[in-house]
């Protein structure tokens, strides 16, 4: 019975630490990815002023990449962000897009939230700052579709009034696009993301 339980234990610890080393691995700031090395994963990047997320190119493959990050890992990932996922259902490490949506870990009224895109299992980037509220509404292999809630300037935080707005996202070999305007996040728009 002890030996079971020691290897439970050890089991557990084996789990976890690998857990952790990919997810402090992992860069820790979108804005400045670390230089890629020969056979590396792709680095992560920002939304760019131009709306496409930035992303180092690199060799693609048609098969999921080997070290590409778990659904447990990628979760991991987002928690060491800063944010608590809200959404996995879109997370597919096959698929040369997908997302995690979170929600920031230290709020206490679920907001802000953010998409994190992932290229075969490795992060990529985020979809733009983060939103006051963000939803996961469908995927496939290249595209992602998010759906952000709408305020008007008058609208309290409990209570968009200007609907929503989807936006899809494509894979296109390097980065993450935009297919769609981003909604502003200026909270004095006439129809803002906030």
């Amino acid at each position: 019975m002890r030996r079971v339980v020691f290897i439970s234990v050890l089991a557990a610890a084996v789990i976890l630490s690998g857990a952790a080393s990919a997810v402090s691995a992992a860069p820790t700031a979108v804005q400045s990815p670390p230089a890629a090395t020969p056979g590396a994963a792709r680095s992560p990047g920002a939304v760019a002023s131009s709306g496409a997320v930035a992303s180092p190119s690199g060799p693609g493959s048609s098969a999921a990449v080997a070290g590409s990050l778990s659904l447990a890992e990628a979760s991991g990932l987002v928690r060491g962000r800063g944010y608590t996922p809200i959404t996995t259902d879109g997370y597919e490490p096959t698929h040369d897009l997908s997302v995690i949506v979170g929600r920031l870990s230290t709020s206490v009224d679920g907001h802000p939230q953010q998409a994190f895109f992932f290229h075969r299992g490795r992060f990529v980037g985020t979809d733009a700052v983060a939103s006051a509220g963000v939803r996961w509404v469908w995927s496939t292999s290249e595209v992602v579709a998010l759906q952000y809630d709408l305020y008007r300037p008058a609208d309290p935080m409990c209570c968009p009034s200007a609907g929503a707005a989807s936006v899809r996202f494509r894979w296109d070999g390097t980065s993450v696009v935009p297919l769609d305007p981003i909604p502003t996040s200026k909270w004095t728009a006439a129809e803002s993301r906030r």
